[in-house]
């Protein structure tokens, strides 16, 4: 049976060797993405739609047709990657990102032409992230799982913290069309970088699972190594039909929801409930920075506790953040406290999307379900663009959209309190082999 052992070091959590490319590529791969699709609407969508005279409602509610496009997609997604692998697939939907960020979104004249980009850009950036990047680092880490994937999501936080200065900054010096492009060539070189230095598994780079030595890899993974020839037999039929399949996709769905629902419009709501323009800006890159400890953090208490426990705990975390932004509408100072709060959560949220699953399923069996897992989740999680925008519509504040946020995550807690982990993993129960 594969468990981390309680005694690794933080300083052994970082000895990733040629591992280190995965994260690298992980890390600013993020932090493109949300310049087109998640925290960099809060600068790019307000620009776009007035040069090009959008509805702004309009153009954020297309966040959700992207998202079930995009979901569609991950079917398309995961067949080339089962034929090309993950390295190859995630260099061409990077290329592919960066010319429609640069010929589509930047450029777009109208709704249509804003919502193909949109779609486009949610397909590449999800598909490459939970179908490519995420399933290859439980390969080449199963025993660092959660700290890997803390460390590979530190990008989202990074995205937090800069991108909404760093826009606003670049759109001082030449129009939206021109400074925004920057990304797009980002993505480009992004996507030939995965090309060159990323491989499929540790053993065609060169070293064993969590960068162990031969002799380790031979003692302490015997298990594992007895599977490398595993054939999940998990059906589509079999996984809809399994409770924990869809406990494992409503958590993160869940997670997704309230995560994007509140970065997206996280300047909006901030500057609505008294802060000024600049410094609901500063908060998102406070937010961000904070992040970047919430999701180191987070991946390991996730390594050290047990991905429930951890799920648990940061569902609980979020909810107050949440919770101290509502109340601030009564009392302003609390706006600051849940800019800590918000910010140090943002850092776990696809540590615990990607961990949650795997941590029932196991490491076998996690690459073929999270097939299905992910499109519900997404299904999910871009609701938020319409919750946004109907509330918005309705009420003119994000207040409600926010109260139900945080009822979603009081309503994960009692469900992964239900939940036993590591159900469905043959490792750890191997008379499912026979079922």
């Amino acid at each position: 049976m594969i468990i981390m052992e309680k005694k690794m070091t933080i300083k052994e959590s970082f000895n990733l060797g040629q591992g280190w490319h995965l994260m690298i590529f992980a890390i600013l791969a993020m932090l493109v993405t949300n310049a087109g699709v998640n925290d960099g609407l809060n600068i790019a969508l307000p620009a776009i739609s007035e040069g090009a005279g959008l509805n702004y409602e309009l153009c954020l509610s297309m966040g959700t047709v992207a998202g079930f496009v995009g979901v569609a997609m991950m079917l398309v997604i995961a067949k080339f990657r089962d034929r090309f692998g993950g390295r190859k697939v995630s260099a061409a939907l990077f290329v592919i990102f960066g010319l429609t960020y640069y010929f589509l979104f930047l450029r777009a004249a109208n709704i249509v032409m804003y919502a193909l980009a949109q779609c486009i850009m949610v397909s590449c950036g999800q598909g490459c992230f939970y179908l490519c990047t995420g399933p290859m680092q439980s390969d080449w880490f199963p025993k660092k799982r959660g700290v890997v994937n803390g460390i590979s999501t530190i990008g989202a936080n990074i995205g937090t913290a800069i991108l909404a200065p760093m826009m606003t900054a670049l759109l001082t010096f030449a129009d939206y069309k021109t400074s925004l492009s920057v990304f797009a060539v980002a993505a480009v070189v992004l996507g030939i970088y995965a090309f060159v230095k990323l491989r499929d598994d540790p053993i065609e780079a060169g070293m064993y699972p969590d960068n162990v030595s031969k002799e380790v890899y031979e003692k302490e993974y015997k298990q594992l190594a007895q599977h490398d020839e595993y054939v999940s037999d998990w059906t589509i039929s079999k996984m809809l039909k399994c409770k924990e399949v869809w406990l494992a996709a409503i958590v993160p769905g869940f997670i997704t929801l309230g995560l994007l629902g509140i970065i997206t419009q996280f300047v909006k709501r901030n500057t609505a409930l008294g802060l000024s323009q600049g410094a609901a800006v500063s908060a998102m890159t406070v937010a961000g920075l904070i992040g970047i400890i919430g999701s180191y953090a987070i991946g390991y208490l996730d390594t050290k506790i047990g991905t429930k426990k951890a799920c648990m705990i940061y569902c609980g975390i979020f909810a107050l953040g949440i919770a101290c932004n509502l109340l601030a509408t009564f009392w302003l100072p609390l706006v600051y406290a849940s800019i800590f709060i918000v910010g140090f959560s943002l850092g776990g949220s696809t540590n615990m999307s990607l961990s949650f699953p795997a941590s029932i399923f196991g490491v076998l069996d996690y690459p073929k379900v999270n097939g299905v897992i992910f499109p519900i989740n997404y299904c999910i999680g871009c609701l938020n663009f319409v919750v946004n925008a109907i509330v918005m519509k309705l009420t003119g504040s994000l207040t409600g959209a926010y109260v139900v946020y945080l009822l979603l995550f009081i309503i994960n807690i009692i469900i992964v309190a239900k939940t036993e982990e590591g159900k469905w993993d043959k490792l750890k129960h191997p008379e499912l082999m026979d079922k």
